[in-house]
């Protein structure tokens, strides 16, 4: 790791503690995010290996994997929450923050420019055609390393090793319950649409397929080595529609992975 990119993980860390408050539900969601941010770095240094990526380019998909959430602290300092559907879009504020910021010397204003990019581009539903390179390319990054990090928080969730009904907004065990609609999308291989989801099952179908929407092969072996996308099905109903499912993914996890 070198001195610059140490000097910005010490940047975000006090950056993030300076949103403390003493209560500790609160602190501990910080501290949720801070170490998320800093497990999507790792996550990123593998898909930067895995395929081969280096010199700048790797440089800035480095700092912009660290960086993704930055907006995630001053959003549960303004508003108390986590979603953004009830406060404001947490990319758009981290592109805002970043600007504020008195950030670490070294990085060429152009390159501060990619970086946000690629923060606010990082929680769409699609990855726009038009993005510049390497802007595009560092998004692609940053999404699946988001990616793999949110599936593995998921499964505390779900196993019951995290108790903080936040993470996933809210929604509610229905036991053998979920929305046609999920399941088709992601049947389809299609991006499911959060407005869908009406219960915690259709939150795990929806994450399911998430594997359909990594950029990078290794991005997928990370998830077939670490076993994501099989823990999200254990916490499925066991019926003959789900089993298909999950057949079919890991066909295309065994035909797509690195």
């Amino acid at each position: 790791m070198s001195m610059t990119l140490a000097s910005h993980i010490d940047f975000l860390t006090a950056f993030a503690e300076r949103h403390f408050t003493g209560d500790p539900s609160r602190d501990d969601m910080i501290r949720l995010k801070l170490e998320h941010s800093l497990r999507v770095l790792d996550n990123g240094e593998r898909i930067l290996d895995g395929e081969g990526i280096d010199g700048h380019t790797a440089t800035l998909a480095r700092l912009a994997t660290l960086y993704h959430d930055t907006g995630r602290f001053p959003q549960l300092a303004i508003y108390g929450t986590f979603k953004d559907q009830d406060s404001v879009n947490h990319a758009r504020l981290g592109v805002l923050t970043l600007r504020s910021l008195d950030l670490p010397c070294g990085i060429a204003p152009d390159d501060w420019r990619t970086i946000r990019l690629a923060v606010a581009q990082h929680n769409v539903k699609t990855i726009r055609d038009s993005l510049p390179e390497p802007a595009g390319l560092i998004t692609k990054v940053v999404r699946d390393a988001d990616k793999l990090d949110i599936l593995k928080v998921m499964i505390e969730f779900f196993s019951g090793e995290l108790n903080d009904p936040t993470i996933t907004h809210g929604f509610k065990e229905i036991p053998g319950q979920y929305s046609d609609r999920i399941y088709d999308a992601v049947m389809a291989e299609e991006p499911g649409d959060y407005r869908d989801i009406k219960c915690a099952n259709d939150f795990k179908l929806l994450i399911a397929g998430w594997i359909y929407d990594f950029n990078f092969a290794s991005a997928i072996s990370i998830a077939s080595r670490r076993g994501l996308i099989e823990r999200i099905f254990s916490f499925l109903p066991k019926d003959k529609k789900i089993q298909y499912l999950e057949e079919k993914i890991n066909k295309f996890i065994h035909y797509n992975a690195a």
